[in-house]
């Protein structure tokens, strides 16, 4: 009995492991964009976007691109963008400007106008909804300030 008993736990214990291995290496959730910045700024990505945030001091730019590296329109995805302070849990609204880019008359990026008094970083909540996606994506940047 006690030999019967073994052998199925020893059964039981490598279907359970040997799954679990497979179910999950063939994508890595935690690992790092596939896409480059553009811009020279950071990119964090969706399930259908590619957001790169580029920050210039007094004003953060806001790249959006597909998949293929191409620029989205600011019409083609819901985006909001909010600041959360260091020891602060309220979320401050901030506002998105569209910024086209001069020799084609296109949408370029997104510009925020920001620079929070008394503190040295803060973190950008950006919400993005792809066109094909039920749902909204929080993504989190830390925007630190220079002196």
């Amino acid at each position: 009995m006690n030999t019967i008993l073994k052998t199925l736990t020893i059964a039981l214990f490598s279907i359970v492991f040997t799954s679990t291995a497979l179910a999950h290496e063939d994508h890595d959730h935690d690992g790092p964009s596939s896409f480059q910045p553009q811009k020279g700024g950071v990119v964090k990505s969706t399930e259908s976007l590619n957001i790169e945030v580029v920050n210039k001091d007094t004003k953060l730019e806001i790249y959006t691109y597909d998949m293929d590296g191409k620029v989205l329109d600011s019409t083609a995805f819901g985006l909001k963008a909010n600041m959360k302070l260091p020891k602060s849990k309220k979320l401050e609204n901030l506002k998105l400007d569209n910024i086209t880019d001069s020799a084609t008359g296109k949408f370029s990026h997104f510009e925020v106008n920001s620079k929070p008094k008394n503190t040295h970083r803060y973190t950008l909540v950006l919400e993005a909804k792809g066109p094909k996606e039920h749902h909204a994506d929080k993504i989190e940047f830390t925007i630190e300030l220079k002196k």
